[in-house]
C-alpha cells in the first residue's frame, strides 16, 4: 500500500470539527430563516382575516342604513329629505358583538338629495360605512359605499 493512496490519520485530525461545526452553521441559519418566514407568513394571515372582517363589519353597517331608510311597513325617517336639494347628512356609529365580529365596529353616514331641485325630481340616497376592527396592535380599516336612488 502507497501512503498516497491512504493518508496518515495525523493529517486528517480536525476535520470531522469543521465539518460538523459547518453543518451546524448552516443547520442554524436554515432555522433562523425559516422562523423568520413563519412569523411574516403569521402576521399576513392575520391581517387578511382582520381586512375581510372589516369588510363585512361595514358591509353591516350599509345593510342597517338600508332598513333604517327602507323599512318594511313603515316610513323610513332616516336621512331625511328636504324639498329644496340636498339636506345634509346623518351619521350613526355602533360596534359589533356578535362572536364572528367581535372587536369590529362601523361609522354609516348618510346623506340624501334631490337629481334637481325640484321637488317632484328622483331623490337619491348615498349611504357610506366604514367598518373597522383590531385585534391585539393589528387593525384593519374598509370602506364600502352604495347609492339608492327612490
Amino acid at each position: 500500500m502507497s501512503p498516497e493512496i491512504y493518508p496518515s490519520s495525523q493529517k486528517q485530525q480536525g476535520s470531522a470539527i469543521v465539518v460538523a461545526l459547518f453543518v451546524i452553521v448552516v443547520m442554524g441559519l436554515l432555522v433562523a430563516s425559516m422562523s423568520r418566514f413563519l412569523q411574516t407568513s403569521s402576521e399576513t394571515i392575520s391581517y387578511e382575516v382582520l381586512g375581510t372582517r372589516a369588510f363585512f363589519a361595514a358591509q353591516t353597517g350599509l345593510e342597517q342604513g338600508l332598513v333604517q331608510l327602507f323599512p318594511v311597513g313603515a316610513t323610513g325617517n332616516y336621512c331625511k329629505v328636504a324639498d329644496t336639494g340636498y339636506t345634509g347628512s346623518a351619521a350613526d356609529t355602533n360596534s359589533l358583538a356578535s362572536a364572528d365580529l367581535a372587536g369590529c365596529s362601523f361609522s354609516l353616514s348618510c346623506s340624501s338629495g334631490r337629481q334637481t331641485l325640484d321637488a317632484t325630481a328622483v331623490v337619491y340616497y348615498r349611504l357610506t360605512s366604514v367598518g373597522s376592527c383590531t385585534a391585539g396592535s393589528i387593525s384593519s380599516q374598509r370602506t364600502v359605499s352604495i347609492e339608492v336612488w327612490q
